[in-house]
């Protein structure tokens, strides 16, 4: 019964701290691994995150023993990573905690290291990895619990990121008294990376385009429209500038852009029109529809004029 008394008393004392415990192992033998979470949260529904591998460090820790500082052992490494696969939106990485040789409190500052995915948004913030070592009442050996906090010492169950991507569409348009609906046209998307930021391709979908990636991070997609086509481009991460051009034709069409033809990838949806105009020059003439009328004038002109002849003809004999 006492036995159970102590361990109640041990990990009341370590809830009533302000954190949540996030991992514990109970028969605590050290060196044995513990669970750290990773969240992230798409914010644009329906899109897609790639995969990504989240690093983080591990800062020298402090130790507390009844208000005494006592010194905590270091991480061996200091550092581990959290993978997170791709459309997927939980991740976890199996870390080693140090060989504690005496109970108390100990603090790990635990910081992500800021990565360069487009889309990504990464968490700068400094979070405190709190371990509470406590005697094993059952036998040798200790029992830990672990808790997280962040810089504003608020309770955390995993590691937070979020992920912002959008979709393009293109609408295509002919006008103008010669224009052709069935005339074809070759429109080139070009997305560029702001900055130092990488995009991973592997999510943005282009159906009915051909997709490429360049040497330089830059992704192309082309497709081949006409009069009432429309495509879409889905997931294109934010941080990404994009930029809608058509290729020159052979039939002197005149293009015109909207405002959206270029721009930076900032909202769920964007969508810009492509406009093909072709006129021509009518050459004038009798307008058929006026030809009974121009037959009249001309019937009675002739007339007049047989009239006029005859006239002299018969005034002259």
């Amino acid at each position: 019964m006492k036995k159970f008394l102590v361990i109640f008393l041990a990990l009341a004392m370590v809830f009533s701290m302000g954190g949540t415990a996030f991992a514990t192992t109970p028969g605590y033998v050290d060196g044995s691994p513990v669970r750290i979470e990773k969240a992230l949260t798409i914010n644009n529904p329906g899109t897609v995150n790639p995969v990504e591998t989240f690093k983080f460090t591990v800062d020298t820790g402090s130790g507390l023993r009844d208000g005494v500082a006592i010194t905590a052992p270091e991480f061996s490494p200091a550092s581990f990573t959290i993978d997170v696969a791709q459309g997927a939106t939980t991740g976890f990485a199996n870390i080693v905690l140090p060989t504690f040789t005496q109970v108390g409190v100990y603090t790990y500052p635990i910081t992500e290291v800021i990565g360069n995915t487009a889309g990504m948004n990464y968490d700068g913030a400094t979070y405190n990895l709190v371990v509470t070592v406590i005697n094993n009442p059952n036998g040798a050996g200790f029992l830990r619990v672990l808790t997280l906090t962040d810089d504003k010492n608020v309770k955390r169950d995993a590691f937070k990121n979020d992920f912002d991507a959008g979709n393009l569409t293109i609408k295509k348009e002919v006008t103008g008294n010669y224009g052709d609906p069935n005339d074809q046209f070759t429109v080139t998307v070009t997305l560029t990376p702001i900055g130092d930021k990488v995009i991973k391709a592997d999510p943005i979908l282009a159906s009915g385009g051909t997709k490429e990636v360049s040497g330089d991070g830059t992704v192309t997609i082309t497709y081949t429209v006409k009069k009432g086509s429309e495509f879409t481009i889905q997931n294109i991460p934010y941080d990404v500038n994009y930029t809608v051009v058509e290729a020159a034709n052979d039939k002197d069409y005149t293009v015109s852009y909207d405002a959206n033809a270029s721009g930076e990838l900032d909202a769920a949806a964007i969508t810009t029109t492509i406009t093909n105009n072709r006129d021509t020059t009518v050459k004038t003439g009798i307008s058929l529809d006026n030809l009974p009328y121009v037959i009249l004038l001309v019937s009675a002109l002739g007339g007049l004029v047989v009239f006029v002849m005859k006239k002299r003809l018969s005034h002259n004999s």
